[in-house]
C-alpha cells in the first residue's frame, strides 16, 4: 500500500488531495522514504511518496527537526566546488520539540506534481582565502574583498541534504572576519551562524576556521560578512539550495541575479564617521549615501535568452542600504518563492526588494529573437539625506535580456513605481498561523545619542553592543539555574529568553519616520499584521495563510506583528538589515531554548575554538566573562566604542 505524508501526518492513497484519509496508524511516519536512506518521509514537512511498511522502522536515522515547508532549485554559477561523495555531517544534535498548535493545510493542488528521487547526500566542500582585490565593478578602482583572488565572491551551490563545509582562511591581514550564512536555520549547528560575539569569536588576520552544517531548506540565500561592517566592501555571494521537487517544472535555465550597493570609500572610514559626534551634530546622525547599483556585482551585465524557453531568476538583495526596484522591459515576472518559502504563484511586472530580501520569478521568453529586451534596478532613495549626497552618484543600474547578439542593446530602461504588497505572496503549502500565542513581545524602534554623542539605533531603548564571551557560549556554559536568565548575557544585547515551543508573537512599533527590513536568524516567520506605507505600500493582507518570510519591510512610523516558534535552540539575532544600523545597535538577541541547548551537548569544532584561545577571548562566563558568579556583570559592555576601527 502507499500513502503521502504531509506535516508528518500520514494519508492514504498516492496524491494528497481533499478526499485523502489520514492513515490510521500515525506510527508509519517513521518509515524511510525509499531512495533517500538518511531522511524520514516527510522530515521539514516535506510531501513525499512513499511505501507503507517499505522499510523496518528500527532505523537509527533521525529526521531534521527544522520546521521547513519551502522548496526550490538550484541556480546557475560558475563555481567548481570540491565534492565529496561521503554522506559524513558536522556534529550536530536533534532536539525534542513540543508539540504545536499550529496547523498545516494540504497542498493548494487536487494532486501532488509527481516524486523525483533526489540525489544521494554529499558533502560539497570548499577552500577560501579571504583577502583584498582590487577592482572596479562601476569603472571606479578600489580594493572590495573577494574570495581566492577573486571579487565577485563566489556562489555557494548544493542540493537538499547535502553538508556544506568551508575551510576559510582570513588574509585581509588588516581585519578579522566573520561569515553569516543568510536565511538558513542552523538546526543543530547553532556554532555556524556566524555573527561575531554572538555565536562565535571573529577570525583574526592569518587564521583559519571551518563552517560545516547540513541543508535541509530549498531555495535562495546569501551569504556574507557579519562583522563591523564588512560585507559593505564586499564580503558577499549567492547561496542556492536546489529542490528537484520543487512545486514548478519545466524551467529551462536558471539565472542568479544579484542586487547591491557600491560604496567608492572602505567601510571602516564611513563607519567611523557615521558613528562620530560630528555626523550626529552636522547630519543628524545621517547613513552614508552609496556611490551606484550594481547587478551581479558589475553593470551592464547580459543574460542570454533563447526563443519560447522558461528561466527561472533567483533575485538577491545584497546591498547594505538601498531597497531596489526591479522590471524587466516588456516580461512579466511570476513568483514562485520569497526568502526561502515557495508561494503561490503569482505574476506581476515589478518588484520592490528591499535589503536582504529574495525573490524567485519565472520569466518566459518571447516567441521571436529579433530584438533585446533591457532591465532596470532602480534605488529608492527615501533614506538618503541630500546634504551628504556623493559627487559621482547614479541610482540606477541596468542590465539586458539578450535574444541577439547581432542586435544593438536597447535604450535604458526608465522605472516609474508601482504601489507594491508583498503581503500577496502567500505561501505554497498554505500553513495556517502558528497558535494560541504564548509568548507576546513588543518592541520599539527609535534613534538618538548616547551618553558619548554618537546616534544610536534603539530597540526598546536599548542599543546593541557586543559582549565579553560569544553569546552561545555563555548559554552552552551558564549554571543550569541561571541559564534562562537574561540579565547574565549583558544588558546591551537586549536578550530575550524562549522557552523550547513557545509561540512567539513579536509586535515592532516603527517610531522612525524611515522604514526598516529587519531580519530573523535561524527561523522564517509569519506576516500577521502590518500598517500601510502610503499609497506606494498599500498592505492589504489577504485571509487565509499569512506570507512567510525571514525579512520584512518595518513602514516608517507603522508597525509589524510577526509569528514564529521557538523549536531551534540557540541563539537568534533579530536586527535591521540596513548594515550602519547593525552598526548602530539597531539589534536584539533570542536566547532559544537554552536549557535544551545544554542537554543537546553540542561539540564546538577546534577551529572554533581556537580562534577564541589565541586572541584571548573566554569560551565561559557571562557577559562580562564572569564564570564564578553569572550574575555579577560587573565589567559587561554597556557604550559603544567612540573610535570602532581605530
Amino acid at each position: 500500500m502507499f500513502g503521502v505524508e504531509y506535516g508528518r501526518e500520514c494519508y492514504c492513497g498516492d496524491v494528497l488531495s481533499a478526499g485523502s484519509v489520514k492513515a490510521d496508524n500515525q506510527a508509519d511516519c517513521k518509515f524511510l522514504c525509499p531512495g533517500d536512506p538518511l531522511t524520514y518521509c516527510g522530515a521539514g514537512q516535506r510531501l513525499q511518496l512513499y511505501a507503507l511498511g517499505a522499510v523496518p522502522s528500527s532505523s537509527t536515522s533521525k529526521p531534521s527537526s527544522s520546521v521547513v515547508s519551502s522548496k526550490s532549485s538550484t541556480a546557475v554559477s560558475t563555481a567548481k566546488p570540491s565534492s565529496s561523495t561521503k554522506s559524513s555531517s558536522p556534529t550536530s544534535s536533534t532536539f525534542t520539540k513540543s508539540t504545536s498548535t499550529s496547523k498545516s493545510a494540504s497542498s493548494p493542488s487536487s494532486s501532488a506534481l509527481p516524486y523525483i528521487t533526489p540525489p544521494a547526500p554529499k558533502q560539497v566542500a570548499y577552500t577560501w582565502s579571504v583577502g583584498w582585490v582590487q577592482t572596479s565593478p562601476d569603472g571606479f578602482s578600489r580594493p572590495m574583498i573577494g574570495i581566492n583572488g577573486q571579487f565577485p565572491c563566489p556562489p555557494i551551490k548544493a542540493n537538499m541534504g547535502d553538508t556544506i563545509k568551508i575551510t576559510m582562511t582570513n588574509n585581509l591581514r588588516n581585519q578579522s572576519t566573520a561569515i553569516h550564512f543568510h536565511g538558513i536555520f542552523q538546526t543543530g549547528t547553532a556554532y555556524s551562524d556566524g555573527p561575531a560575539m554572538v555565536t562565535q569569536c571573529p577570525i583574526q588576520p592569518g587564521g583559519s576556521f571551518v563552517y560545516e552544517f547540513k541543508v535541509d531548506q530549498p531555495g535562495t540565500y546569501w551569504y556574507h560578512a557579519h562583522i563591523g561592517g564588512q560585507y559593505i566592501d564586499g564580503l558577499r555571494g549567492p547561496l542556492i539550495i536546489n529542490d528537484v521537487n520543487a512545486p514548478y517544472r519545466g524551467i529551462d535555465t536558471e539565472y542568479t541575479l544579484t542586487l547591491s550597493d557600491l560604496y567608492h570609500s572602505e567601510a571602516p572610514s564611513l563607519i567611523n564617521y557615521y558613528q562620530s559626534t560630528d555626523n550626529a551634530n552636522q547630519n543628524n546622525g545621517a547613513e552614508p549615501v552609496p556611490n551606484s547599483g550594481l547587478i551581479n556585482e558589475a553593470q551592464g551585465v547580459t543574460f542570454p535568452m533563447v526563443s519560447g524557453k522558461k528561466y527561472l531568476f533567483r533575485i538577491i538583495n545584497m546591498g547594505a542600504f538601498a531597497p531596489f526596484y526591479l522590471q524587466f522591459d516588456q516580461h512579466d515576472m511570476t513568483v514562485v518563492e520569497i526568502d526561502g518559502v515557495y508561494t503561490k504563484q503569482t505574476t506581476v511586472s515589478q518588484l520592490f526588494i528591499t535589503v536582504a530580501q529574495r525573490y524567485s520569478v519565472i520569466i518566459t521568453a518571447k516567441a521571436t529573437s529579433t530584438k533585446n529586451f533591457a532591465i532596470k534596478a532602480s534605488m529608492s532613495t527615501d533614506m538618503f539625506n541630500p546634504t551628504i549626497i556623493p559627487a559621482t552618484f547614479n541610482t540606477e543600474v541596468s542590465a539586458y535580456l539578450v535574444y541577439n547578439s547581432a542586435a544593438a542593446l536597447p535604450t535604458p530602461l526608465t522605472i516609474t513605481p508601482v504601489p507594491f504588497d508583498d503581503s500577496i505572496f502567500t505561501p505554497y503549502d498554505q500553513k495556517a498561523a502558528f497558535g494560541p500565542v504564548t509568548m507576546p513581545i513588543q518592541m520599539t524602534i527609535s534613534f538618538g545619542t548616547n551618553q558619548n554623542g554618537q546616534f544610536r539605533g534603539y530597540l526598546n531603548g536599548i542599543d546593541y553592543i557586543p559582549q565579553k564571551v560569544p553569546t552561545l557560549y555563555t548559554a552552552m556554559n551558564a549554571p543550569l539555574a541561571q541559564v534562562n536568565t537574561p540579565s547574565i548575557y549583558g544588558a546591551n544585547t537586549n536578550s530575550y529568553v524562549l522557552p523550547l515551543g513557545a509561540v512567539v508573537e513579536l509586535t515592532l512599533q516603527n517610531h522612525d519616520s524611515f522604514a526598516h527590513p529587519f531580519h530573523l536568524h535561524g527561523h522564517n516567520f509569519q506576516v500577521i499584521s502590518r500598517t500601510s506605507g502610503g499609497p506606494e505600500f498599500p498592505i492589504n493582507i489577504p485571509a487565509g495563510a499569512p506570507m512567510r518570510r525571514d525579512v520584512v519591510q518595518v513602514m516608517s512610523d507603522g508597525s509589524v506583528t510577526i509569528r514564529f516558534v521557538a523549536d531551534n535552540p540557540g541563539i537568534a539575532l533579530f536586527h535591521c538589515h540596513i548594515e550602519w544600523h547593525v552598526e548602530a545597535g539597531l539589534t536584539a538577541t533570542f536566547i532559544e531554548a537554552p536549557t535544551e541547548l545544554q542537554a543537546a551537548k553540542i561539540y564546538i569544532p577546534v577551529s572554533h575554538r581556537d580562534v577564541c584561545d589565541v586572541q584571548g577571548i573566554p569560551r565561559k562566563g557571562n557577559a562580562a566573562g564572569n564564570s564564578n558568579n553569572y550574575l555579577d556583570l560587573t565589567g559587561a559592555n554597556v557604550v559603544a566604542d567612540t573610535d570602532m576601527w581605530g
